[in-house]
């Protein structure tokens, strides 16, 4: 089982046992379907193929035999379709994921012939059939990833065939059929075993003759470079030595580079303009075959790696190479050239990496024991990339940049004796440098990136530390510079360099068990803590109050619900920061942040920083939700109860309605000042308590008299924000997500200050590796939820429908005013709940009324604990019905009546989309390098199956897992069994969502 699967919430987790059976049941249900006589039948198997790829995403335990089985009817069902391309798109592309996911567990041969006749028929012969360019480019694409991905099944003899089949193509370089053939040789040659008897040199001197036949043709170089790529990669029996001056040559030949602004391209090899008579290339050809400037990056670099060799000349000829595009990496010379330089390094030590992790995970049959890199190999290597890394550093080109970190990250693994020195070196010359304080920024990314290898060299007992300068120390002292200065470089004017500061700040966390001053093994804490806490949190606090802006964010239904300054933007690490820094302090350190927090919330007000105050209270909560919703989550919860005592009413309350009907001559309004207040300190409220759960049943009647007064304000902005506050509050308390998920629980076997990273390949099918808690919601907090349902979705239901019924009000104003609110309580309702609210039990074809709990399994996912019932939702959608009808009718020229009547249509019959968007807005940039310890690490000796992060990711990609898995599943009855049939109320909502698609305003068709 996948460590996703097994870390999931212990019911769930225990029903994904069952997929295995599910899957079958799907396979036999595609083989069924699939008839050899009817052609048509293919069509009757496309509806399995989204449900054949939730299973690969969802990572489920499948049988080997069904998977073998699949892909053989896969393959019968693409050669079938010749003539339906969207049938072999679609077949093709899940084809394709079989094979990646599968491919070292099949056993299976695959021919080459038929795909390239559907080659030849489909894209190089007139082909007067109705499909457009667009789906014959998704063809061509899906073919040849399909070929790709089968290479390694084709039978012996098959390179000889497509060698014999192509090779009279490639040999006249004056036809343009020369350039298709090198396309097909380059797609279809395969190096597998049951072929590399094929290849020899004297192959490979015949392949570099035609490849030099013409000299001034990129796409040319392009094919001909992967082919070689592979062939070297695979068929290490080839003596290369007498080669390597050509394909270095020819190597250095494709790079086209320009110097400062020139706008001409300017060879590496020769000094000249590149290639000033090109040879052109069909556009047919170029278009279907690949030329991009990556695939000829990646073909180097491989070719480079997997050429070096002890005691080889590769080594020489990378060094002469490497010496003469160095100075193209040099931050003087920018322009969107630098793509090619970027992708070439970062192929480079990408390559490099496999190559090294094949070889150690693989001793016995990657390569011979003579080929496989050593000490003396790696250490050369490592010093001639740092020449590019040196020059790359502080280019102008941003992504240029992160891949030398990115690089250096991988290195420092490898080689931290040569490494990290440099690393050091450059961020102390970055600190005393004034003229060029973009230096600064880069290199806190670079330490920031190298973090848990300065932290194992520091704590390794081996060899290694002989060669630093003072055993280690070093590496100590900059980790204590680069966290003191880490306060100074929190700047509210320089949004690059805060960031990097706390992805900096984050990546030190995440390596240490525990946060204290007084911790054993903590030798390199010669700063305190405690200190460095103050002084952090004061900074934090001053970076907040500098945020604020100087004027009132504007009202209005569409207006943001928080500041989205830098601090929260995409991938930015203030949230992340802030939990793993708040996670792993001790009690006592815990206790002193919580208290200068609180302080902070509660006597500042800061309209243009509520989300970055909202996420600091949420990682208090987050990390210690008893104590912290004392301090944070009570204070503000009867400052908004207090303010709102004395503010005027619009007598929306339950009971009140009949003051309504009063015609009011002034509508009732709120000081500006009151009103920014209060709608700070809810929405701050809102984003805090998103993982109070328990800890927020004992303010059940304090969260009850904040939300319906701020329903009952007169003021819009206050109504959204207390319609924040009950939707935050109802997934608070219903919905299923980790707790103590940054609090280290492994230690790092060989220093236990630190943690012990995991990696989901070192799982097995034993017991899980320490799984995370999980908040189950209690049977309190099931009842509270029902409670604020019966409250705000239930009596909004029934006032919204006397609404529009009765026509109760006397002034047209007061029943907008109250249409508006009703409709917001619903909405905020049915967005706290979404899928926990029971779905529609669906109809079905021939009249026979199934029980959809006794419907086929397909796949395990839940949101959270059920709560209300389908009864519900079935009334919301008559209501809403209703109130559509009566809206078109009476006001349909109040769009943001309008507007709340789809949200609400969306929320009943589609939750799933909207799950979806909370899933993917929390999906942030996790992929980052600087919590990333590659497979190889010659630090500490250690070889692992795959790469390894902090356990508090895990956890985190495991949650987003879990949330992904319940959006799918709650679509599982209509896909598990063809009887079943949408309800009559999503019916119901379609037909409304259709007569609101032809409004005159273009915001509500929208």
């Amino acid at each position: 089982m996948h460590l996703y699967n097994a870390w999931l919430p212990p019911h769930v987790a225990e029903e994904t046992k069952k997929e295995k059976e599910s899957f079958a049941r799907v396979v036999r249900t595609v083989n069924e379907l699939y008839r050899p006589d009817d052609p048509d039948s293919v069509y009757a198997t496309l509806t399995w193929i989204p449900v054949i790829k939730l299973f690969i995403d969802a990572e489920s335990e499948v049988a080997l035999e069904d998977v073998d089985t699949l892909v053989k009817i896969g393959l019968e069902l693409f050669h079938v379709s010749q003539n339906n391309l969207h049938a072999q798109v679609k077949w093709g592309n899940i084809l394709v994921k079989l094979f990646n996911k599968y491919h070292k567990k099949l056993s299976l041969k695959v021919q080459w012939r038929p795909f390239y006749d559907t080659l030849i028929s489909t894209h190089f012969t007139r082909n007067p059939g109705p499909e457009g360019l667009r789906l014959k480019l998704r063809h061509f694409e899906t073919i040849t990833s399909l070929v790709q991905s089968c290479r390694r099944f084709f039978p012996p003899g098959s390179a000889f065939d497509i060698w014999s089949e192509f090779r009279s193509l490639v040999e006249n370089p004056w036809n343009n059929s020369s350039f298709e053939g090198s396309g097909f040789v380059r797609l279809f040659l395969p190096t597998n075993l049951d072929n590399q008897d094929f290849y020899s040199c004297e192959w490979i001197k015949e392949c570099l003759n035609l490849w030099d036949s013409i000299p001034n043709c990129q796409f040319w170089n392009c094919q001909w470079a992967g082919v070689i790529a592979r062939t070297v990669k695979n068929c290490n029996f080839i003596d290369w030595e007498c080669f390597l001056p050509t394909l270095f040559s020819r190597f250095l030949n494709m790079f086209e580079i320009s110097c400062s602004n020139w706008k001409s391209q300017v060879p590496v090899a020769n000094g000249r303009e590149s290639y000033p008579f090109p040879l052109g290339v069909p556009k047919n050809t170029s278009f279907l075959f690949s030329n991009k400037t990556v695939t000829r990056m990646k073909a180097i670099a491989k070719s480079i790696v997997y050429l070096l060799k002890p005691h080889g000349s590769a080594q020489e000829q990378l060094e002469t190479f490497i010496n003469l595009l160095e100075q193209y990496y040099h931050p003087s010379n920018g322009g969107q050239w630098t793509y090619s330089l970027e992708r070439f390094l970062l192929h480079l030590v990408t390559q490099f990496k496999k190559r090294l992790k094949h070889e150690q995970q693989n001793p016995n049959n990657s390569r011979r024991a003579e080929l496989c890199l050593g000490r003396s190999e790696r250490t050369k290597f490592v010093n001639v990339v740092l020449k590019l890394i040196d020059r790359g550093q502080y280019s102008k080109d941003k992504d240029l940049s992160e891949t030398v970190a990115v690089a250096t990250s991988i290195l420092s693994f490898v080689e931290p004796s040569l490494v990290l020195p440099f690393v050091a070196s450059r961020y102390y010359i970055a600190l005393e440098t004034m003229t060029a304080t973009h230096q600064l920024e880069v290199a806190v990314m670079s330490i920031a990136y190298v973090g848990r290898s300065l932290l194992l060299t520091s704590i390794s007992s081996s060899s290694i530390n002989s060669v630093h300068l003072d055993g280690g120390n070093v590496f100590i002292n900059l980790l204590m510079v680069s966290l003191s200065n880490a306060l100074l470089g929190m700047d509210a004017n320089d949004p690059p360099k805060t960031l990097a500061t706390m992805q900096l700040i984050g990546s030190i966390f995440s390596n240490l068990a525990s946060l204290d001053d007084n911790i054993d093994g903590l030798l390199f804490m010669r700063i305190s803590l405690s200190q460095w806490l103050d002084e952090f949190l004061s900074r934090l606090f001053s970076l907040l109050l500098y945020l604020e802006p100087s004027s009132v964010l504007n009202e209005g239904l569409h207006s943001p619900a928080t500041s989205g300054t830098f601090l929260v933007e995409y991938s930015s690490y203030y949230y992340c920061m802030l939990e793993i820094m708040l996670g792993r302090l001790s009690k006592s350190l815990y206790d002193q942040a919580l208290r200068k927090i609180s302080k902070f919330v509660k006597t500042n007000t800061l309209p243009g920083a509520i989300e970055e105050v909202g996420l600091l209270c949420s990682a208090c909560i987050h990390s210690n939700r008893e104590e912290a919703v004392i301090h944070l989550i009570e204070p503000l919860l009867l400052s908004v109860i207090n303010s709102l005592e004395d503010t005027p009413v619009m007598g929306f309350k339950e009971g009140e309605i009949s003051k309504a009907s009063i015609s009011i001559k002034a509508k009732p309004t709120l000081s500006p000042a009151l009103e920014t207040t209060i709608n700070y300190r809810l929405k701050v409220l809102s984003i805090a308590i998103s993982y109070g759960g328990p800890a927020l049943l004992r303010y059940k009647d304090q969260f009850k008299e904040a939300i319906t007064s701020s329903f009952d304000s007169p003021s819009w902005k206050v109504n959204s924000a207390g319609d924040s506050l009950l939707r935050s509050l109802l997934k608070s308390l219903t919905r299923y997500y980790p707790t103590d998920q940054y609090k280290s629980i492994l230690s790092h076997p060989d220093a236990a200050a630190l943690e012990d990273w995991i990696s989901t390949k070192d799982y097995t099918n034993g017991e899980p590796v320490m799984p995370p808690k999980w908040h189950i919601p209690s049977d309190e907090e099931v009842q509270f939820a029902n409670e604020l349902l019966d409250l705000h979705l239930q009596s909004a239901l029934d006032d919204l429908y006397r609404i529009c019924q009765a026509r109760i009000h006397s002034g047209p104003g007061d029943r907008n005013e109250h249409l508006k609110v009703t409709l917001l309580r619903i909405d905020s309702s049915l967005q706290g709940v979404l899928s926990c609210l029971p779905d529609f039990n669906p109809s079905s074809r021939n009249g026979t009324v199934e029980d959809p709990d006794h419907a086929p399994f397909l796949i395990a996912g839940a949101t959270g604990s059920s709560v209300g019932s389908t009864e519900i939702r079935e009334k919301a959608t008559e209501v809403i019905h209703a109130a559509c009808k009566y809206l078109l009718e009476e006001k349909s020229d109040d769009s943001i009546l309008l507007i709340l009547v789809i949200r609400i249509m969306d929320a009943l019959g589609n939750h799933g989309r909207c799950w979806y968007d909370a899933w993917s807005g929390e999906a942030w940039n996790l992929e980052s390098a600087a919590i990333k310890e590659p497979p190889i690490n010659f630090i500490v000796s250690s070889n692992y199956k795959g790469k390894r992060r902090p356990r508090w990711y895990l956890i985190d990609k495991t949650y987003l897992h879990s949330m992904w898995r319940a959006l799918k599943s709650s679509y599982n009855k209509f896909c598990a069994r063809g009887n079943f049939y949408p309800s009559n109320h999503v019916i119901l909502l379609i037909d409304d969502l259709l007569k609101l698609s032809l409004h005159n305003y273009g915001t509500v068709r929208r």
